[in-house]
């Protein structure tokens, strides 16, 4: 298979394209993401462009390949207190299935961080699943390591609390 460029756009929330691919791909990625492997609800999908529009530090970044958008990188900038600084969270990040191992991911991992730079943020985070060994592999490479506050306390867990409401 040839090898194409890759481009690396931040999304447009007023481009009808990527009001589209946006959800699409976040979608493609639920359905795929070991532990949930569903298709996100409807009102989920309607709703993610105009909710993402709305929070200030979202950072949406899409990979394209010729004509196609095959990945994508949803990040918030977030505050280290620790640090005094802030820091990029990467909430999602995805390519599709048929694209991996072409060096789109590690494209969307460099922009991500020349952003950071940029905004003179201490640090990128993400969560990944520990099962996920070919993302982890990706992460590991590019210098993600896990967090530990004291390492004789051990790796830092994530937890969740859902709040149930509609999305209506």
């Amino acid at each position: 298979m040839k090898n194409h460029p890759i481009q690396i756009v931040a999304a447009n929330y007023t481009d009808a394209e990527h009001r589209a691919v946006i959800p699409n791909l976040l979608n493609a990625y639920a359905k795929d993401l070991l532990g949930f492997r569903k298709a996100l609800d409807e009102p989920v999908l309607q709703n993610l462009v105009s909710g993402l529009e709305a929070f200030p530090t979202a950072i949406v970044l899409l990979a394209k390949v010729e004509d196609a958008y095959v990945g994508l990188a949803i990040c918030f900038l977030g505050f280290s207190t620790f640090n005094a600084q802030p820091l990029i969270n990467i909430h999602d990040f995805m390519v599709l299935k048929a694209y991996r191992n072409r060096g789109i991911g590690k494209a969307l991992l460099w922009e991500v961080e020349r952003i950071a730079r940029e905004r003179k943020c201490c640090k990128i985070t993400l969560e990944v699943q520990m099962k996920n060994t070919a993302a982890r592999g990706i992460y590991q490479s590019f210098g993600f390591k896990a967090s530990f506050l004291d390492p004789e306390a051990g790796e830092q867990l994530s937890l969740t609390k859902p709040l149930l409401y509609d999305v209506d």
